[in-house]
């Protein structure tokens, strides 16, 4: 964790830093992207809520039965066209919007009459161009504006994304300024459409059988009742199959959509100054950080990784549940792959972080107490973790405990008996047997003092009751009788090796204590503070005081907290009250008698 930071804006960096990189990510990274509007398209296509057929626009569709019956199929009859514009201008429709390529010449005489009743004052009438990037030869590029000469026109491409090929844009104004055929029959309406590229918001018929916009044959027009026609907008283009047919959202199954059923979704939307129907960019990306957030804290809540991928997967399926619900009850689009991916995000990054932070604090841990304790102390001070430790290393804390502290007797004469090479093995032997007994006794060895031995029960992990800091001064003193009677064997071995034998004294008292790790980066160690440590110090040192022994030996002092902490089991003599060097008041302590010894 970078030095100054609190864990809660370490947390708050994760947030945001998932979900910015789930917004941006859906936009930049193509795949993402098709991913993100393909998963809106199965909203929409699946769920978009119904709507009855429009009221304003309907359709006349050139079908095959439409071609069976005309003299020329390509170009498309210009005199059966004409005829049907007539037909049409005398229903009384509102406008017509052609959405067939003039761009080849048939008959002079019916290219003429077909442009005249385009020409024709009264009901507006506009055709399709095409922008240069057409495939079309220049002669049929020169045909084509010639004929549209005078006649309102638009262009008819469509915006497809290059990915996929799906219509889910439009653009109204070419680069040049040209409108499209929706924007300039928009124009021609007296309404004002966006000059700006925008989402088309889809319509869904009333049910799966009925368009969202009435079809009518061109070969039947004539046919429809008086009425039927009059103040709508008439789209007039072709329906082939594989002819002008385009991907689109609503595309169900592999389906493709008409060109001219596209222009009329995208004049509908124009005329009723419809919004693109999806949420907008700054709500998504509070959702973002919303789930981003909401992974965050699942995984620091740090349940089991099978409890967690399965809460992952409930939410985001209440996510995906929730906004197709949100959809077809009429409510705007929810892009789903950012706050998914924000969700992964927050479960994976926070769980990944927590990982590294733990194994940060287990190195500190091991680095502070390894080969200090005993397995079963370091379990649990792994689980209790989070009660001592904060910003990767121990918290300063407040505490009762009981410090056992030892020292050789005449270990300077000892020193200077010895060659370096037999007193640093002999000593070696020493410390790792008392090492050994505190961490069988679940305490914690802090540091030697030459052959001196700190060690402490009850830290790093607080008690939280008396019968619990009871039971830390019983172990204490069972270790410290346990340490003398490790020493009977030791003795005999090094006699035998012509090695001195040793005599402990030992002071152990329970009380108040701060500890906390001490030191920098480079080095650093736990330590006790308080008048606690200091007594078990001094006890050790007023053990010479002392005639009596607790075993030949081992001489062990306690306080009194200690002894009344101790219970029945643990025998011994009471010294007195003495005064402490350092101490204004008087300590009563104990001597305890190893009642187990076996003699020399």
């Amino acid at each position: 964790m970078p030095a100054g930071l609190s864990p809660s804006w370490i947390t708050g960096a994760i947030i945001l830093a998932i979900a910015a990189a789930s917004f941006l990510l859906v936009r930049t990274v193509p795949p993402l992207r098709l991913a993100d509007e393909s998963f809106g398209d199965l909203l929409i296509g699946h769920f978009a809520p119904a709507e009855p057929q429009h009221a304003g626009i309907a359709m006349v569709a050139l079908g095959e039965d439409s071609f069976a019956a005309l003299a020329c199929r390509s170009p498309v009859d210009r005199g059966f066209l004409a005829d049907l514009v007539g037909r049409l201008k005398a229903a009384g429709v509102r406008a017509i919007g052609i959405d067939i390529l003039f761009d080849q010449p048939t008959l002079p005489e019916l290219d003429e009459s077909l442009r005249r009743r385009l020409s024709e004052p009264g009901v507006p009438v506009v055709a399709i161009s095409a922008l240069e990037q057409t495939a079309l030869t220049e002669r049929q590029q020169a045909f084509l504006g010639t004929f549209l000469s005078g006649i309102p026109h638009g262009y008819a491409n469509l915006a497809k994304d290059r990915l996929d090929g799906s219509v889910r844009w439009h653009v109204p104004a070419a680069e040049d300024g040209t409108p499209s055929f929706p924007a300039r029959l928009a124009l021609a309406l007296g309404a004002e459409p966006s000059a700006e590229p925008f989402r088309i918001a889809w319509r869904a018929g009333p049910d799966d059988a009925t368009p969202p916009f009435p079809i009518y044959p061109a070969e039947l027009v004539h046919l429809l009742p008086p009425g039927w026609l009059a103040g709508k907008v008439v789209l007039v283009g072709t329906v082939l199959s594989g002819t002008d047919r385009h991907r689109t959202p609503l595309s169900r199954t592999g389906a493709s959509m008409p060109g001219v059923e596209i222009q009329a979704h995208v004049l509908a939307q124009m005329l009723e100054g419809r919004a693109g129907g999806r949420l907008a960019p700054g709500w998504e990306g509070a959702l973002t950080l919303a789930l981003a957030a909401a992974g965050v804290a699942l995984a620091m809540a740090g349940p089991p990784v099978w409890l967690l991928a399965a809460s992952g997967a409930a939410l985001t399926a209440a996510l995906w549940a929730g906004a197709a619900t949100l959809f077809a009850a009429g409510g705007p689009l929810v892009p789903l792959l950012a706050p998914s991916l924000a969700l992964a995000g927050g479960i994976g990054g926070m769980a990944a972080h927590r990982s590294l932070r733990e194994r940060a604090d287990r190195r500190t841990l091991m680095r502070l107490f390894a080969t200090h304790v005993s397995q079963p102390v370091a379990e649990e001070m792994w689980r209790e973790r989070a009660t001592f430790m904060a910003g990767g290393r121990p918290k300063p804390q407040q505490l009762t405990a009981t410090v056992l502290f030892s020292d050789i007797k005449g270990f300077t004469t000892i020193c200077e008996a010895l060659p370096p090479e037999a007193l640093i093995r002999w000593l070696d032997t020493y410390l790792e047997a008392m090492t050994r007994l505190v961490g069988e006794h679940d305490g914690v060895v802090l540091r030697f003092i030459g052959d001196a031995v700190l060690a402490v029960f009850g830290a790093p992990v607080a008690r939280t009751t008396q019968a619990e800091i009871d039971a830390d001064a019983a172990r204490a003193m069972g270790c410290a009788l346990a340490m003398g009677r490790e020493l009977e064997g030791l003795n005999r071995l090094w006699l035998e090796e012509g090695l001195p034998p040793v005599i402990v004294r030992i002071g152990i008292h329970t009380g108040p204590l701060v500890v906390g790790s001490l030191g920098g980066e480079r080095h650093r160690e736990y330590s006790l503070l308080g008048d606690t440590a200091n007594t078990a110090a001094r006890l050790e040192a007023h053990a010479k005081e002392v005639a009596e022994t607790t075993s030949p030996w081992c001489q062990v002092i306690v306080g009194e907290a200690t002894w009344n902490a101790a219970g029945p089991g643990i025998a011994g003599l009471p010294v007195g009250e003495i005064a402490l060097r350092g101490k204004s008041n008087p300590v009563r302590v104990w001597l305890l008698r190893d009642g187990a010894f076996s003699g020399p």
